[in-house]
């Protein structure tokens, strides 16, 4: 993560706790947040039994009131929102360095990282057997939000963006594929760092964005492999056919 997002994010953890200790420490500011919770939790209840009339507004506005009023009154809140508008305001050309990967590295060196072990579940090998997946033609569609087995993907769809996330599963060494015919959308492959990638890619009309590169087709079709591709075990073979849409193999 640049060294500016680390600064920023110091100084809005500094004033966040402060804020936390204001509200801690001045008993009047307290009692009125939980007052007003638990107004807010009272009108709740009351909506779901279908109780709704003066009685249930009356409860949700006052439990609104107690709430918002003591954490617009208190100074730390205002300090820090004024710090971020200033901060994204001369920054803001510089919001492309900032993603949710440069987020997890701020805290790459946290003892809890260090500590952290995942394993890996196994199973004794099974017979082969034969099996059918059944996918929509339209829609959007995300592989691997959760952890998952690999297999080789292959799919045909009609219309609808497609992300493949290859950083919630293990590859094997030697040769993997993603097959991937489709009408119209975009899709997205994110590919773990230290996999070698061969891209066979065409389209009637759409860009591919490959480790750095970049290229716009029409009625073309493209064969590269990316830098590494000669020198690491493992291997990855996309092969993709589109009428119009853009592919982006992004190494992560």
């Amino acid at each position: 993560m640049p060294f500016i997002w680390r600064v920023f994010f110091i100084i809005e953890a500094i004033i966040f706790g402060t804020f936390i200790w204001q509200m801690i420490t001045i008993p009047a500011n307290l009692v009125f947040i939980i007052a007003g919770i638990l107004l807010l939790v009272w009108a709740n209840k009351r909506r779901s039994k279908g109780k709704i009339g003066v009685w249930t507004t009356l409860l949700t506005m006052v439990g609104c009131v107690a709430v918002t009023v003591p954490l617009l009154i208190n100074f730390s809140l205002w300090l820090m929102i004024i710090v971020a508008v200033v901060f994204l305001a001369l920054n803001h050309s510089r919001m492309g360095q900032f993603s949710s990967r440069n987020m997890n590295q701020l805290f790459d060196n946290a003892p809890w990282r260090k500590k952290k072990f995942i394993p890996v579940n196994t199973t004794e090998p099974t017979a082969k057997k034969t099996t059918v997946k059944r996918r929509s033609w339209f829609g959007h569609q995300t592989i691997g939000n959760n952890i998952f087995e690999w297999d080789d993907i292959n799919f045909a769809v009609a219309a609808g963006d497609t992300i493949i996330d290859l950083g919630s599963t293990i590859l094997p060494k030697n040769d993997n594929h993603i097959v991937i015919r489709k009408g119209f959308g975009k899709t997205r492959i994110l590919v773990p760092v230290g996999t070698g990638v061969y891209l066979d890619h065409s389209a009637m009309l759409g860009s591919v964005t490959i480790d750095n590169q970049h290229y716009n087709l029409k009625n073309e079709s493209i064969q590269l492999y990316s830098t590494n591709y000669d020198e690491e075990s493992r291997h990855l073979k996309i092969i993709t056919n589109v009428m119009i849409g853009d592919l982006e193999v992004i190494l992560v």
